[in-house]
This record gives C-alpha cells, sequence and structure tokens, in this order.
C-alpha cells in the first residue's frame, strides 16, 4: 500500500524523524503547499507552491483541493514551514531481489532530478551504525557529520524494517543548522503485514488511489471463497469492459483491445476453475459500471477450469443485468460444448448483441471483432 507524503511523514515522525512544522500560525513565516497524490515532480506540475504568510498559503491550499494532477484528484493538501538549509540528500530502503537483502540507495545531491543523478549502494544484513558510518566515509563525508547522519539513516531503516515497508524514499533529507529534516518521503506497506500493525488507512488499488466501490466488491470475492481465483479486478477509466481469464495473455489481449481502438474500463483475471458463484459475483461487478460500450469475454482453451461452470456464472449476470452493449467471448476447454450451447440460449432469449468463438479464433483478433460491432453503432 502506497502512502501520502503526510502518511509516511507521520509513521517517520514516530520513529523519531524530523519533519518541518505543519500548520498555519503566523502570517511572518514562509510556507509550501503541497499537493498529496501520487505523482513524480509534482512541483514542475503545480502541485508544489510557495507562499509568503498565512493568508497566501490558506489561498493556495484552497485554489489546490478539487483540482486534478496527472488525473489523480486533490482531496488532501499539506501546508509546511519553508525549511532553510544547506545541503540535500536522496535516501532510500528497499529489497533487493538478487541479495534478498535490504539495501541503502543514497546520493549527496537530492531533490529534483535525481534520477539524472549518480547513487550509491549499500546491502544491508544488520542495522548496525558503524556500517552506516563506513558508507558515509566512503562517500567524502568528516567528521561529526558521519556520527549525526549514521543516526539518522540508522533511524529511517528501523522505520522501513518495523514498518514492514517494501520501500522508503526520503526525497530530499536536508541538512539545516539544528540536524536534518525529512522535506519529502513516501513509503509503500507490504499489505500481507497489515495484521502485524495498528492503522487506520483507507484501502487503496495498484496505483495507490482509494480503491473505488467495485474494486472493494471484488476483493470480498476472493476473501469469502478461496477457490479458484475471481477477485482481481482494477478500475480504469475506459467503456469497454474486460473478463480475462487468467494466464499469460491478458496482458497481451489488453494491449491488443487498445491497439483496435478500445479503451478498457478494467483490469480483472479469473482462473483457478472458481465456482459459479465467484464468476457470476465477477461478472455483476464488471456490468456495474455505468457508461460501458463493450464486453469482451477472453481467455485461451483452459485446461484445468471447466469451461462451463464459469460461464454458468457469467449467464447469470446476463439474465440480470441484460447489456443493450455488443459482446464478444472467446474461450474453449473442458465442456465448452456444454457452456456454448448455453450462450447461444441466453442470446437468443435476451436477444443479446453477442458473438461467440472458439479456439478456431485468434484472441486478440476477436478484439477487433468487438470494436467492429461497438463503432457500427
Amino acid at each position: 500500500m502506497k502512502l501520502y507524503e503526510h502518511e509516511a511523514k507521520k509513521i517517520l515522525e514516530e520513529h523519531g524523524l524530523e519533519t518541518p512544522g505543519k500548520g498555519l500560525e503566523e502570517d511572518g513565516k514562509q510556507y509550501v503547499v503541497k499537493a498529496q497524490v501520487f505523482s513524480n515532480s509534482r512541483k514542475d506540475k503545480g502541485g508544489i507552491k510557495f507562499a509568503k504568510g498565512r493568508t497566501e498559503a490558506e489561498a493556495e491550499k484552497q485554489e489546490m483541493i478539487g483540482g486534478r494532477l496527472d488525473s489523480e484528484e486533490i482531496k488532501n493538501v499539506l501546508v509546511e514551514e519553508k525549511v532553510d538549509f544547506t545541503d540535500e540528500y536522496y535516501v532510500s530502503f528497499m529489497y533487493d531481489t538478487d541479495t534478498r537483502n535490504p539495501v541503502l540507495i543514497f546520493s549527496p545531491e537530492g531533490g529534483t532530478g535525481i534520477e539524472d543523478r549518480e547513487a550509491s549502494k549499500l546491502s544491508l544484513k544488520d542495522d548496525s551504525q558503524f556500517r552506516f558510518r563506513r558508507f558515509l566515509k566512503d562517500q567524502g563525508f568528516e567528521g561529526k557529520e558521519i556520527v549525526r547522519l549514521a543516526m539518522v539513516l540508522q533511524s529511517l531503516f528501523h522505520a522501513f524494517l518495523e514498518e514492514d515497508a517494501r520501500l522508503l524514499e526520503v526525497n530530499p533529507l536536508a541538512k539545516t543548522e539544528d540536524g536534518y529534516v525529512v522535506l519529502d518521503a513516501m513509503m509503500d506497506l507490504e499489505d500481507d503485514a497489515a495484521y502485524r500493525h495498528d492503522r487506520d488507512f483507507p484501502e487503496r488499488g495498484a496505483e495507490g488511489q482509494e480503491k473505488t466501490e467495485r474494486e472493494l466488491k471484488a476483493q470480498k470475492i476472493d476473501e469469502d471463497d478461496h477457490r479458484g481465483v475471481a477477485g482481481k479486478y482494477t478500475e480504469m477509466d475506459g467503456e469497454i469492459g474486460m473478463m480475462l481469464a487468467g494466464g499469460g495473455a491478458s496482458l497481451t489481449n489488453m494491449d491488443a483491445l487498445i491497439e483496435y481502438g478500445g479503451k478498457p474500463a478494467n483490469y480483472t483475471e479469473y482462473g483457478g476453475n472458481p465456482p459459479t458463484e465467484k464468476v457470476y459475483r465477477l461478472s455483476k461487478v464488471i456490468m456495474s459500471k455505468p457508461s460501458l460500450r463493450g464486453l469482451w469475454h477472453v481467455g485461451g482453451t483452459a485446461n484445468n477450469t471447466d469451461v462451463e461452470r464459469t460461464m454458468d456464472g457469467f449467464i447469470q449476470a446476463l439474465r440480470e443485468e441484460k447489456p443493450d452493449y455488443p459482446i464478444v467471448i472467446r474461450r474453449d476447454g473442458p465442456h465448452a460444448d456444454e457452456a456454448f450451447e448455453k450462450l447461444r440460449e441466453v442470446r437468443d432469449e435476451l436477444d443479446l448483441d453477442m458473438k461467440l468463438f472458439r479456439n478456431d479464433k485468434a484472441m486478440t483478433e476477436s478484439a477487433r471483432d468487438l470494436m467492429e460491432m461497438v463503432d457500427s453503432r
């Protein structure tokens, strides 16, 4: 789960890290006004503003709220005191997939444009402050700064480990006359470790935004029944519903739909021979999105999935929703003959605009059939 800047900073404060002062207390102070969105380069995109005094900061805050940055609505704005500093560093902790150990990524030049600067890596098998001191010495730091900065790095590393983070990024960590201040921070927490922590963050999707009502409904499908998988659903901005039978071709199929002019309304997969009820619930979630212009139910030739059993759930949803938009189904596998007989029956019964294909039609080609049906309307 990705955390917004203000959420990450709150956790770091609990671990003894210093952050800029919050609130609007004095007109004589300068403030930084920050949109709380998951977007890179917020400053360049107008998501970070500087204000002279309380009145100007409040005006900037109100102007930001309700706006959009990189298609994400700005619901929260963080206002902090502007900090004077002499140096800024980039610090991040993550897991190295090669060594399977935590690593520190450090650059003595933090701030905007860090992607184009050199950084050093330190593999960490323990939290020994001596390792941080030796690393900083190798980076050219001297004297008391080695000790003071090593303590800050150690505190950040403790936060990374104790909070079960997958990533902790501080950019920049600012050096001031009094010490070090976390000016900006991002954390990505491990969802599977959430039970170990007493947190009250809203459910969020893959991109970090709060999960939609449909995403939350889909999530419960697999929580309530562990037979097979049918609860992976990510809502998107398009208008073509996608019901993808799991497998390596799912992303390829989505790319094909986009190539033929379709805009996905969702990304989802089902597989592992889920029961009829689970496929029914997933189908209902997909069809419940308003303003759909088409529905594509596509998958390869199943090996371990009963096609009739899964199509029974899809057919039940069709009978309840009675969609008036084009539908294309491309599927094959065990009991496909029985499944397609039932699909033809429901097509005639509801007078659906629906085309049915087996494995003699390429999956990606069936996307073109759907878009031709959609565009002809």
